[in-house]
């Protein structure tokens, strides 16, 4: 067993330090809908009492409107505006090491925590799912020396050539998302690379098999779920129809999607309605009836999922608006108020009575915590604007990494585009290529306008020269007349679907180039 005992831990307690707030109605100082004595908003919408009714009629603090009618602005990164980040970004910091440190001293090498029970589960496969999916994580909160660390213990310990029930969306977004991510990021890291990266490295051979394992069952499940005919066609999984009026959790991330696209207006509005669902019950139930206002029979719990913290990030980084940090403040208020427990954070089995259940998905350390941290960390490097990089040597010449623009995987994962670049062959030796290929088809031709020739020049006698282009045994049946081939242009490429075109050696082409 590795030991994990010379971990880092975060400074004191950030809870020390929390602001009274002043509501309508209130008296003095306190929330009206709990009596007065919680500190904040979160905890005051979470503790109404009438759950039939909205937290933001039942609580109307003057925050809340103060909040909704402030002007957009940029993101503070620096003076007064940054220091009001520091405190919720070492919040959350403390969540994660009290759920990461509960794993490791609990549930390790097991897939998961349960962390009512003190114990571990294996749930996705086998794979320590929870150590590979908060390993980039790490290095966002700056933990250098527990992500080599960590590296070396998923080199020596994780095994994929096993025998296991393994879900394949789940292994694809958790496992070999997480090990392409740590793979890019290990140089930033401090850890020594081998010589090609990032086009090659042990993390990235440890997910290249595992996407291999996967393979067969991946394009079985295509085939038996979603192909139609030739074609395939995005379902409902189970009905294939739109069949009830509902909200889903998993939902939540649109209004993030809509502001990488410019939509802001329509993001904000989609957002502030899932917000106050956020604050009618100090979560997002899984499923929410829209016409009642309320949960939907055995959906209402929350495992602590990310989508709406990842469409607050992506929001406030497009508008600055102050609304998005009142919802990461109200998230944490809640995860710790409702779900933290001696050994990590417990999966909420309702909101109605925030009933706990015996499980940390790992995704609250790789979604919901990374998401947390972002969005009170306007200067991580993940934010980059392209003004710092990396230039790296690759066996195709030099690149550039860590310019900014990473993309999240379905898991959070952040992925370098750049590293797709990268890790092909420059474009000088793409034109050798061609040239081989133009060479190629040119002999062809040359060689068919000889036996044509020869052919019609009588009786069949070796060419003159080095090398033979045809035979006496063959030249009765190269004289018979064939049917004409098809012509096709050089380097010509089969019909390709409309989303094929689109992306090539990395870059997107909206036009018909």
């Amino acid at each position: 067993m590795t030991d994990f005992s010379a971990r880092r831990r975060s400074g004191a307690d950030p809870r020390k330090s929390q602001q009274k707030l002043v509501c309508a109605g209130g008296g003095g100082g306190g929330c009206p809908c709990c009596g007065g004595t919680d500190t904040l908003r979160a905890l005051c919408l979470s503790g109404c009492s009438s759950r039939s009714a909205s937290c933001a009629r039942c609580c109307p603090c003057t925050m809340v409107r103060q909040v909704l009618m402030a002007p957009r602005r940029t993101p503070p990164t620096t003076g007064e505006g940054g220091q009001a980040l520091a405190l919720p970004r070492e919040r959350v910091k403390a969540m994660f090491y009290h759920a990461y440190d509960s794993y490791l001293e609990n549930a390790f090498p097991y897939d998961e925590l349960r962390p009512l029970t003190c114990d571990g589960h294996d749930t996705w496969g086998s794979f320590s799912l929870t150590l590979i999916d908060a390993l980039d994580t790490l290095l966002i909160l700056g933990n250098v020396s527990e992500f080599q660390r960590v590296v070396e213990v998923l080199q020596d310990n994780v095994d994929f050539d096993i025998d296991v029930n393994a879900s394949v969306f789940e292994t694809n977004i958790r496992v070999v998302g997480g090990l392409l991510s740590a793979h890019l990021l290990s140089k930033k890291a401090g850890v020594e690379v081998e010589a090609g990266w990032p086009c090659s490295g042990p993390l990235l051979r440890m997910a290249e098999e595992a996407a291999r394992k996967l393979l067969p069952e991946f394009n079985k499940a295509i085939r038996n779920y979603t192909r139609f005919g030739d074609w395939y066609l995005w379902v409902q999984m189970y009905k294939g129809t739109v069949s009830m009026p509902v909200f889903q959790s998993l939902e939540a991330y649109w209004p993030g999607l809509q502001s990488l696209i410019g939509d802001i207006d329509n993001a904000m509005k989609t957002f502030l309605n899932y917000y106050t669902v956020w604050k009618q019950f100090g979560g997002l139930p899984e499923f929410y009836n829209i016409p009642q206002g309320y949960t939907v029979e055995k959906r209402e719990g929350y495992p602590l999922r990310p989508e709406l913290i990842e469409s607050a990030m992506y929001l406030y980084r497009a508008t600055g608006d102050p609304t998005l940090l009142e919802l990461g403040r109200d998230a944490v208020e809640s995860i710790e108020k409702i779900s933290k427990v001696e050994c990590g954070f417990a999966t909420i089995k309702d909101l109605r009575d925030h009933k706990l259940d015996n499980r940390m998905e790992s995704f609250f350390l790789a979604e919901t915590v990374k998401y947390l941290y972002l969005l009170f960390d306007p200067t991580n490097f993940i934010h980059n604007n392209g003004s710092t990089f990396d230039a790296v040597m690759t066996p195709y010449g030099e690149c550039i990494l860590g310019a900014g623009g990473y993309i999240f995987n379905t898991e959070a994962h952040p992925i370098d585009p750049a590293a797709l670049h990268c890790c092909q062959r420059l474009k000088e030796e793409q034109g050798e290529v061609e040239d081989l290929m133009r060479e190629f088809y040119s002999l062809k031709r040359s060689r068919s306008r000889f036996q044509k020739k020869t052919m019609s020049s009588g009786p069949w006698e070796p060419p003159a020269g080095p090398g033979t282009l045809s035979s006496p045994e063959n030249h009765n049946e190269a004289g018979e007349k064939k049917p004409p081939k098809q012509k096709i242009s050089l380097l010509s490429c089969p019909s390709q679907p409309f989303t094929s075109k689109l992306a090539l050696l990395g870059q997107v082409f909206l036009d018909s180039s």
